[in-house]
């Protein structure tokens, strides 16, 4: 004997998709962490390598942003640790694209480094050696 049966309701039925409202409240607790903490870290930057943050570094024109030496995944220990120098948007936009530029603000944040925190490992914490 076959029974036909014709299911209407769903509402308590399995759902392998979880519900919109739930999944974008976790997402955005998670990016509130983490963008509370590296708005602290961007907000308390500053600089071993030059103690004037007014003027860029590079060609002496008042400073438009601050820009961390060491980018990418080592971004936040250059702010950690005070390898930021002040900077136009012209040279900003410059850096990237000038190899020997980039080398030799590395350089100099490697010495400031050496200079300052003598105990700590440059190499260990950077994960290179630009001298």
């Amino acid at each position: 004997m076959v029974v036909n049966v014709l299911v209407t309701d769903l509402s308590n039925s399995f759902n392998p998709v979880p519900k919109r409202k739930q999944v974008t409240e976790q997402k955005s607790e998670q990016i509130k962490k983490k963008s509370k903490k590296l708005a602290k870290l961007e907000n308390n930057r500053f600089s071993i390598i030059t103690n004037d943050l007014d003027k860029c570094y590079i060609c002496g024109v008042k400073k438009e942003e601050l820009h961390e030496v060491f980018a990418g995944r080592n971004r936040q220990m250059s702010m950690k640790y005070g390898l930021v120098i002040p900077i136009c948007r012209k040279c900003h936009k410059m850096i990237p694209k000038d190899k020997t530029l980039n080398e030799k603000l590395h350089k100099v944040g490697q010495k400031a480094f050496k200079k300052i925190y003598k105990k700590e490992n440059f190499i260990k914490i950077f994960g290179k050696n630009y001298l």
